[in-house]
Order: C-alpha cells, then sequence, then structure tokens
C-alpha cells in the first residue's frame, strides 16, 4: 500500500482508554495528547505536556466546531479555556517530545490549521482567523509544513478528518440534486455521506429572530460566523448585507445544515430540500 503509515498509541490509564491517549509516529518527534475535557488535569502529568504545543478544541455535537491555539507552555494555557470556553468536548495537543518547537514554529502551525479548517466542514470558533500568514523564510517554511502534514495525519488518525470542498470536486460519477424549497436558489448532493452545497448557491445571514431562539442565540452565532469564514476564505462572494453566492462547492455534515446556511434559518434539512426525504424512504 503506497500511503501506508504507522503510529504509536498509549493508554495512560486503560479504564479511560476512549477518553485519554497519547499518539505519535515512530520516527517523528510529534506527540499528540488526545484528552476528554473532564480529563484535562490527568495530561498535565504526562511527560513533555508541558512543551511548547499548538491544540485543537473539537465539538462533534451536531455541527462540529473547532478551536486552535498555541501555547508556550503546553497544556497548562488550556486550563483558561475551561472558563471561557464552553463549546468543546474533546482536545488534542501537539508537542514535539525534544521541545523543538518554539514560538515561530508554534504561531505558523497556529495560522496552517486556521487557513485549513477555515475551508472545511468546521466552524472556527477563533475571533482572530489569522487573515495574515507569518514571515518565514523558504528554509523554516518547509520544516513548518512537514511538521503541519505529520500533525493533519495524527489528527486524521484520532477520528479528525479535515474535509474540504476539493476533496469532492474530482467527482466523475453520476450525481443527483437537490433543490432547496420555494425556489430559493440552492442545491446539494451527497457525496460520501456529507451533503454538499454546490458553487453558484446563495446562502442568506441568519434571521433576527434566531438572537431569541430556544438555543440562546448559539444557532445564530454559528450560522454568522460560518458565513464570514466563508467569505474570508473566499469561498462565498457577498451580494449584499444579507446573502452571499458560494465560489465553490462547500460540505456539510448533514442536510439540515446545509438548509440553516442557505435559509438563514431553522430548518429541517430532510423536508428543505426537495426529494431528499423520498429518496431516504427509498433506500430505506
Amino acid at each position: 500500500m503506497p500511503n501506508e503509515r504507522t503510529a504509536m498509541m498509549y493508554f495512560p490509564d486503560s479504564n479511560h482508554a476512549s477518553s485519554l491517549k497519547v499518539v505519535q509516529e515512530p520516527t517523528s518527534q510529534i506527540r499528540g495528547f488526545y484528552f476528554k475535557k473532564s480529563l484535562l488535569a490527568e495530561v498535565e502529568k504526562l511527560e513533555h505536556a508541558n512543551n511548547y504545543a499548538v491544540y485543537f478544541l473539537i465539538s462533534d455535537v451536531e455541527e462540529p466546531s473547532i478551536y486552535i491555539g498555541q501555547s508556550i507552555h503546553g497544556i497548562k494555557r488550556l486550563k483558561e479555556h475551561l472558563k471561557q470556553k464552553d463549546f468543546w468536548q474533546f482536545g488534542i495537543l501537539f508537542v514535539t517530545d525534544n521541545n523543538s518547537f518554539d514560538k515561530q514554529l508554534i504561531d505558523f502551525l497556529e495560522y496552517e490549521f486556521i487557513q485549513r479548517f477555515n475551508a472545511s466542514t468546521y466552524i472556527v470558533e477563533n475571533r482572530d482567523m489569522r487573515i495574515n500568514k507569518p514571515n518565514v523564510n523558504w528554509y523554516m517554511a518547509a520544516a513548518m509544513n512537514t511538521f503541519a502534514g505529520q500533525i493533519t495525519f495524527l489528527l486524521e488518525a484520532l477520528g479528525v478528518t479535515i474535509k474540504q470542498a476539493k476533496q469532492v470536486e474530482s467527482y466523475e460519477g453520476e450525481r443527483t440534486y437537490y433543490r432547496a424549497e420555494k425556489n430559493h436558489p440552492a442545491t446539494i448532493y451527497l457525496h460520501d455521506g456529507q451533503f454538499v452545497i454546490t458553487k453558484g448557491s446563495t446562502v442568506l445571514f441568519p434571521q433576527e429572530k434566531l438572537k431569541h431562539y430556544k438555543d440562546e442565540g448559539k444557532l445564530y452565532q454559528k450560522l454568522q460566523a460560518k458565513i464570514n469564514q466563508l467569505i474570508q476564505a473566499n469561498q462565498a462572494d457577498p451580494i449584499d448585507d444579507k446573502s452571499a453566492r458560494l465560489t465553490e462547492d462547500i460540505v456539510c455534515p448533514s442536510p439540515s445544515y446545509a438548509a440553516d446556511l442557505c435559509s438563514g434559518a431553522s430548518k429541517n434539512g430532510w423536508e428543505y430540500w426537495q426529494g431528499l426525504k423520498e429518496e431516504r424512504e427509498r433506500l430505506g
């Protein structure tokens, strides 16, 4: 197999094997710590966990969201997030076992992964989207890109995939498209279990009434952030102050999330996309 790789996994406490684990490639210096929020304090006791680090705080409930950060004190920095950020369920911290990361390198990695996840199915929770790329020479850039590639592999090994629109554009088979209700100019198709909003579709900024929705405005904030995120990543062009047009296909984790983006409201995606419910019933 040309793409085969090996990763070692260590479980500090076998009673919490699914909640606390350490992963590393045999020939790499990079070590990843996966932990549920409730076990953050246990990570601090592990070797190298307080080295220079880049980290990811992740929520996989309903629509996935992520916060990307850096720390010169490793896991100690994350204690602040227990009070300041309540959206995440688990975190992944990356260090090197010889502490070869420095401030410039973790700054670059934070920037790089904000851009990668910004173009993915995840909602990026960072307020600062790091638009300006850190200035590094070509030698350092090559080394940093190598580290980024290794971290991307370990994220994948831990179940965090950076799914991007370009991964579905190469598909050449037949597709079935489903149009939005009420002739709204938007369509989706299915690809590998994901729901893809097509290039040229119109997305709407969330309606003001969502601020007073039963979720205390969380859906409003997420939709607002996601559309701004698409515009910043040049994946959508503003039409006016209420809407934008997608410049490329956008992968969504559910039909309802795709419907929410296109309608600016809370929608049942199986009902919103014409023919999708019938197709699900046909397939059983």
